[in-house]
């Protein structure tokens, strides 16, 4: 046979194959906290491995993120790791109903929560289930430091809101005279509370999840009364406004008299927790916009996740893909019709 015939028969056979068809190509804004960076990771290995899409990372603030991702032209195209009410503003112009709507969120979010937490055995031991409790003067003794002296209450690094806000609720639930009010960078209060677990003493701190030590410890948070609205006056106009609400909190960057000036006896409200997608993905990559609007985190799963990467230093990527790997159920939910 001449070799124009095989050319021409070559030439046949591409014409009835077809063209091969593109990958679908995404580029999620990477967050700079580990739960998002986890997040980040499991979408990429799904979207790799399962959707054979296409993925890259650009790294930045969230709100340069939220802005490339809202222009809907493929600069960003996914944000992991989206909190509500934090991002409230964001996601009225963005993503709400009388927004630009350019931004999808998935179906089912993540809760994450924030109070005041304690060992589960002074819990179970000494009846510790509230922050009531803390005002009785041996229930504070139970949480005095090892080498003596008086108790203290970590309440989280300096510069944070949520300290002063720990702050504020030590004073208001009448607490705070028992304690030494003590502010610990995230490492600081990570060591003291790995030295309560050794030595079985007490250990009262303020804390969020996600996070590593949840997965690590056995951890309670303390009872408080339902968050029922925020009172101050800069959150007219928030959906959670409430000015007969329990929350109402005084900037110290507003008045130097901050502290007596607010008044906190409620539980921090539960945060919402989204992954969003640009709305183009839902032509221009519909597979992945169906996962990312199927996609459902496991708050604990989080926790251990940050846990290899934080505390076991794993790669993020590797990390992802081992957790991948090892949930092949959930990762089949997520991407099933696919």
């Amino acid at each position: 046979m001449s070799l124009k015939s095989i050319l021409a028969g070559l030439t046949l056979v591409a014409s009835f194959a077809g063209p091969s068809a593109a990958a679908e190509k995404v580029v999620i804004g990477e967050q700079n906290w580990t739960g998002a960076i986890a997040i980040q990771h499991v979408l990429a290995e799904v979207i790799r491995s399962r959707l054979d899409g296409e993925v890259s990372f650009l790294a930045a603030d969230l709100p340069v993120l939220f802005a490339g991702a809202a222009k809907n032209d493929g600069s960003v195209d996914v944000l992991p790791d989206i909190w509500l009410p934090n991002q409230a503003t964001a996601w009225a112009k963005f993503v709400a109903p009388g927004g630009t709507e350019t931004l999808i969120p998935n179906t089912s979010p993540y809760t994450a929560e924030q109070g005041f937490y304690v060992p589960a055995y002074i819990a179970d031991e000494h009846g510790v289930k509230s922050v009531d409790d803390l005002v009785k003067p041996e229930v504070a003794a139970l949480f005095a430091a090892p080498g003596g002296g008086k108790p203290e209450f970590l309440v989280g690094p300096a510069g944070w809101e949520s300290t002063y806000i720990s702050e504020v609720k030590a004073k208001d639930y009448g607490f705070a005279p028992n304690f030494d009010i003590v502010s610990t960078e995230a490492a600081a209060t990570y060591a003291k509370i790995d030295a309560a677990f050794k030595a079985k003493t007490g250990v009262l701190f303020y804390g969020y999840t996600p996070d590593w030590i949840f997965a690590a410890y056995d951890l309670r948070r303390l009872e408080e009364p339902a968050f029922d609205g925020y009172a101050q006056e800069n959150k007219k106009g928030d959906p959670q406004y409430n000015p007969n609400g329990k929350w109402k909190f005084v900037s110290p960057t507003e008045d130097p008299d901050w502290l007596n000036k607010s008044s906190i006896t409620s539980a921090f409200p539960d945060a919402q927790v989204y992954v969003l997608h640009a709305k183009h993905l839902e032509t221009d990559a519909p597979r992945i916009a169906a996962f990312l609007t199927n996609v459902k985190i496991d708050p604990a799963a989080l926790n251990s996740l940050i846990r290899e990467i934080d505390q076991n230093k794993v790669e993020p990527a590797a990390a992802a893909k081992a957790w991948v790997e090892a949930n092949k159920p959930t990762v089949d939910a997520w991407v099933a019709g696919l």
